[in-house]
């Protein structure tokens, strides 16, 4: 098996065991640091997570490794919170920090542009059926951007898209192809540690 098979099998092997744990599984990566091989499992709940949170979700997935045994050679597990600027890979997370400060990172530009700022609105469905990454845009960063067609007269992705859940005058709805999505960040802003100390 390849490593996003057994991080896919995992992940759903994982999922229901560490709800029972009052947690909701984000994401399984394994990774290689250092010459060795980490098992990372992301957990998350509304009101964050806790030290205590970790350890009994980490003895849940421990106990559970010892009978799938699914890696070959040593390795060691860890379980943490998402962090403050999480690369969003899941389609879960994508419904988790819905609402949340992003950054869009494309593989080829866009109208000059290969980074975009907004609030995440989530996953979508382009117009021939692609998957599709949308942010709510302030009109400030957006405004640049035209509607661009190609040859065949048809609007390419990464348009913006009007009135949908967006207030017209400020903002703007922008769906990227997720094959053109080479990540999307969580974007940690000061207010957002000052909304916490209220």
């Amino acid at each position: 098996m390849g490593r996003r098979e057994i991080e896919d099998m995992l992940f759903a092997d994982f999922e229901p065991l560490v709800r029972e744990a009052g947690v909701e599984l984000l994401d399984v990566e394994m990774l290689s640091e250092n010459r060795s091989t980490v098992l990372r499992a992301t957990i998350y709940k509304p009101e964050g997570i806790t030290l205590d949170d970790c350890v009994k979700a980490q003895h849940i997935l421990s106990d559970r490794l010892d009978v799938l045994d699914p890696i070959e050679g040593s390795y060691s597990l860890e379980v943490s919170s998402p962090g403050l600027e999480r690369v969003l890979r899941r389609p879960k997370e994508f419904e988790v920090f819905k609402g949340k400060p992003c950054q869009v990172s494309l593989f080829s530009p866009q109208d000059g542009k290969k980074v975009f700022e907004g609030t995440l609105v989530g996953l979508g469905t382009g117009p021939n059926g692609e998957e599709t990454v949308v942010l709510e845009v302030d009109v400030d960063q957006g405004r640049s951007r035209k509607s661009r067609r190609g040859k065949d007269g048809a609007k390419e992705s990464g348009d913006k898209l009007e009135g949908v859940g967006a207030d017209a005058e400020s903002a703007r709805l922008f769906a990227f192809d997720r094959k053109n999505v080479s990540k999307v960040r969580l974007v940690y802003r000061d207010e957002d540690f000052r909304r916490g100390l209220e």
